[in-house]
């Protein structure tokens, strides 16, 4: 990590030097209050240290190597991602032309969001998502923090490791899965693994399917109707998806308009609630199709 170690100002890598960075999940810096450091999901405030406008300033041009041009088609979508697969969401005034974002200036706030990758966290579960050795279409369900993420990307990686013979397509829409930077993984996704950063899901299904002969996408937070009907195509193409959403259980996924069909239709064979516990990806439960406890 001392690429993100680089870019934060003076005094917040002195209050930081009692904290290794691998405890650390988040930092908060917001202009003109104490920074705040999430440990094993606590907000710790760095006591006499707080953060200018300046010095916000001051870390996105060095997240962006002084050349914000280069960054820019992240930053209009609120995030700059750095080597390492560390990720700076980003707060400000936003500026618009004719409705869309063109640029944010007057930054007032970045959340530092640091990976985490633990291996092996998936192997509670991988039994279950296999069917005479191969995959099945999976959705994990879980609340933010719970680690979706990090129990999707361990499953890449081991699909890779267990099965050679398949194709993985990873649709990363934000950088938080592989995390590539200038087009290398910075996190291990496995072997047999391709991935399209910071293009939409729709894009990532309609070209990868077709260009890249996947035989399994993982996807990260699907939300919207566009998502779901991507993810249906795919499915029906013949063409395994495992995906996760936010929520806290099976009742909020099929409570959400433009998602409950795909539990009604029975796109899924299997579902993964997970919750915010201790470790991430801590299982409450592991439903079929049919919704039945296994």
């Amino acid at each position: 990590m001392e690429t993100l170690r680089a870019i934060l100002p003076d005094k917040v890598r002195q209050a930081l030097h009692q904290i290794p960075l691998s405890q650390i999940y988040e930092l908060r810096l917001r202009a003109n209050a104490p920074v705040i450091a999430c440990v094993d999901g606590r907000n710790i405030p760095l006591r006499s240290v707080d953060i200018t406008t300046e010095d916000l300033a001051n870390i996105i041009h060095k997240a962006a190597e002084y050349a914000i041009y280069a960054v820019l088609d992240q930053m209009v979508k609120g995030f700059i991602t750095i080597r390492g697969g560390v990720r700076i969401g980003i707060a400000g005034e936003l500026v618009t032309e004719r409705g869309q974002v063109v640029a944010v200036k007057n930054i007032s706030s970045l959340c530092v969001r640091i990976p985490h990758e633990i291996k092996n966290c998936a192997c509670a579960v991988i039994p279950y998502l296999f069917d005479l050795q191969h995959p099945i279409s999976t959705l994990l369900v879980a609340p933010p923090g719970a680690g979706k993420t990090t129990l999707l990307r361990d499953l890449a990686r081991q699909i890779g490791q267990k099965y050679p013979s398949l194709n993985t397509l990873l649709l990363d829409e934000r950088g938080e899965l592989a995390a590539c930077y200038q087009g290398e993984k910075q996190l291990d996704v496995g072997s047999n693994c391709d991935v399209i950063t910071g293009g939409s899901k729709a894009y990532g299904f309609e070209n990868g399917i077709r260009s890249l002969r996947p035989d399994v996408i993982i996807t990260d937070e699907i939300a919207t109707a566009e998502d779901a009907a991507m993810l249906q195509r795919a499915v029906r193409s013949g063409v395994v998806v495992m995906a996760s959403v936010h929520a806290a259980d099976l009742g909020e996924v099929r409570a959400k308009p433009d998602l409950g069909s795909l539990i009604e239709q029975g796109v899924f064979e299997r579902y993964v609630v997970l919750r915010t516990g201790e470790h991430a990806g801590e299982v409450v439960g592991i439903y079929n199709r049919g919704l039945q406890r296994l």
